[in-house]
């Protein structure tokens, strides 16, 4: 046995300093398990970090052998060797095949230990840096952090297990600081260009299909926050003058999680062009319409993997801190909520930040448009065909986007006094901040009408995000008619329950000068009558004096009801108004709460009105029509 492979001028082992366990682990793949290494000189000299990728010499799939090695060897490496020369396509160093008495423990594997028998090793280039999912998680957005656990380890710290105010801080980040977003912005743009400049050199010039792009497929280098295209795992060919690759997937069945034998995708779900999906097996759905040319492959199925990709990295912040399941196990994610054609195709930005910019959002649009017959004719305009035209998009988005750094102007500087500069760079913010929210603003706009055209209860998360982008960039003179429309929207079917009231709150708490005694007259009038001590909790958030008499109404529903007290002021509010019919559930309600025979002899000795009249008034609210 032994901790050193081989090769042929130098030896390799696992950096086992590196980790948050200490034992050189960096992740685990459909095809393969990968840990940092360390490359020595034979001589002993000189020493080179490096990947070290441990990957099955053969498989049987259907009980059929397959020589894992000789496919690399074929496939793979023959792929890495043609694209060598460019500097952001990852390096093999060394195909061993042969790792003699290596034998690594690895509880990552079913065997428990990766040996020669078993494995093959690939030693890649090592990038300092992350994957681009890791660089926008934890890196930019904070959203996981690493504590100490002694003896040198450490452990992982998900968003959603953070303390309540470290949350807050880092949600600060997000809504409240404009610059973050333009930073942020910013640098996704020069990572989109940048990406379209490496696969135009892949796929155009080479003619290769990278076919597992997604975030984890990229790295970001530290220095200087270049992208690096990893992982050709899946890569094919495209035949001399030929379109596309033609792929003969084993049928998936959609009812039942994927296996490593039997997936439902040649590349990863989540990010794979609806034509890279295998057909249905028996008792179980294809989860997209038959408008894609199932298992033909082409330059538009990268195209679609792209800007899948950035569309995660550019919802992360939303994706992560709005439920846990992202967090928890993001392929389960898109397996669960995305594998239909609504979800999966044609994605937006509405879920995230209204303040990015519309011409980002109608790239990620084009890039994942929904298929329909003729999306690989390079005629149809409506979809991308070739990197260089995403390119084009992307500098034209990045000319038009609001940028603070751009404010700053050495000549003006100079030119001015102290306060001539003060004034100036506040008068620039001023019209940036302006210009911000006016662009941000038709955009919401433009999302508000998109999702309610066609609008699923299902939705309301997003319906919730869109609102309060609405009302963040709207200017105050136009609060009301936007208010307005919001509000007549969740009126539709009738009656809110406590989200829709939540979410009305929500919007008048942030324009609080605006607050019209109508508008919380409406809430009451339009609550379901079983949801009336929630939407009265929600109404007394608002830190206002009495608007009006629905909010009388809900002050006392949420005075009688959860802080139980002021039960003769309930009743003397009972007795004025029983007979309202804007406020007929309300009053029904506040009745309910009060008619039992403890508050009665409460509102009895505190008003000094007979227990008899005060029954008669609660048979007469429960009567009237």
């Amino acid at each position: 046995m032994s901790n050193e492979i081989l090769g042929t001028d130098f030896r390799y082992i696992v950096d086992v300093s590196y980790g948050i366990n200490q034992d050189g682990f960096i992740a685990i793949g459909t095809e393969s398990i990968v840990y940092k290494g360390i490359k020595v000189a034979q001589s002993g000299n000189l020493e080179f970090s490096c990947v070290l990728k441990f990957k099955p010499k053969h498989s049987y799939l259907n009980g059929e052998y397959k020589d894992k090695v000789k496919k690399f060897k074929e496939d793979e490496f023959s792929i890495f060797e043609e694209l060598k020369e460019c500097r952001s396509v990852v390096k093999i160093f060394d195909v061993i095949e042969d790792m003699g008495s290596f034998t690594l423990k690895c509880d990552r594997v079913s065997s428990g230990v990766i040996t020669g028998e078993i494995y093959f090793c690939v030693v890649e280039e090592y990038i300092d840096g992350w994957s681009l999912e890791e660089y926008c998680r934890s890196e930019f957005w904070k959203l996981r952090k690493y504590e100490e656990t002694g003896n040198g380890l450490k452990k992982v710290i998900e968003y959603h297990d953070f303390r309540d105010d470290e949350k807050e801080n880092v949600c600060a980040t997000y809504y409240k600081n404009y610059d973050n977003i333009l930073m942020y912005q910013n640098q996704m743009i020069h990572f989109m260009r940048n990406l379209c400049e490496i696969l135009e050199f892949v796929t155009e010039k080479k003619r290769i299909l990278h076919l597992d792009i997604k975030p984890e497929n990229i790295m970001v280098t530290k220095h200087g926050k270049e992208l690096v295209l990893i992982d050709f795992g899946r890569s094919v060919r495209l035949p001399s003058s030929e379109k596309f690759f033609q792929c003969s997937m084993e049928r998936a069945d959609y009812s039942t999680d994927e296996t490593i034998d039997r997936m439902y995708s040649y590349s990863t779900i989540g990010y794979a062009a609806p034509e890279c999906y295998a057909p249905a097996a028996e008792n179980s759905e294809y989860p997209f319409e038959q408008k894609s040319l199932r298992g033909k492959m082409s330059i538009e199925s990268d195209i679609f993997s792209f800007g899948a990709s950035f569309w995660e990295c550019l919802n992360i912040f939303d994706l992560v801190t709005k439920g846990s399941g992202f967090s928890r196990d993001s392929h389960e994610f898109y397996r669960k909520y995305f594998l239909n054609d609504d979800a999966y195709t044609s994605r937006d930005l509405s879920l995230t930040s209204v303040h990015y910019h519309q011409k980002l959002e109608d790239i990620i649009r084009k890039c994942t448009r929904k298929r329909s017959e003729g999306y690989t004719d390079p005629s149809d305009r409506r979809y991308y065909h070739f990197y260089s035209e995403i390119k084009r998009d992307i500098i034209e988005a990045e000319n038009s986007v609001p940028n603070i750094v751009r404010a700053e102007n050495i000549r003006v500087r100079s030119a001015f006094s102290l306060v001539g500069k003060a004034l100036s760079v506040f008068t620039t913010i001023l019209i940036v901040i302006f210009v911000f929210r006016l662009l941000g603003y038709r955009l919401a706009y433009s999302k508000w009408e998109r999702i309610t055209e066609n609008y699923r209860s299902t939705q309301f998360s997003r319906l919730e995000t869109i609102a309060t982008d609405l009302v963040k960039t709207v200017p105050n003179s136009g609060f009301g008619d936007v208010y307005r429309k919001i509000a007549e929207f969740t009126y539709l079917d009738g009656e809110i329950d406590e989200q829709e009231a939540a979410l009305l709150v929500s919007l008048l708490d942030k324009r609080k000068s605006s607050i019209s005694e109508q508008y919380i007259d409406e809430i009451m009038q339009f609550a379901d009558p079983r949801k009336f001590k929630e939407i009265s909790s929600e109404i007394m958030k608002l830190d206002i004096e009495e608007a009006g008499l629905g909010h009388k109404f809900a002050c006392a529903i949420y005075n009688t009801e959860i802080k139980k007290e002021n039960y003769a002021e309930a009743y003397e509010l009972l007795s004025q108004y029983h007979k309202n019919t804007q406020f007929r559930n309300a009053a029904v309600k506040l009745k309910n709460i009060l008619d039992n025979d403890d508050t009665i002899d409460i509102i009895s000795e505190k008003t000094g009105v007979g227990k008899s009249d005060i029954k008669e008034l609660f048979e007469k609210t429960g009567d009237y029509t």
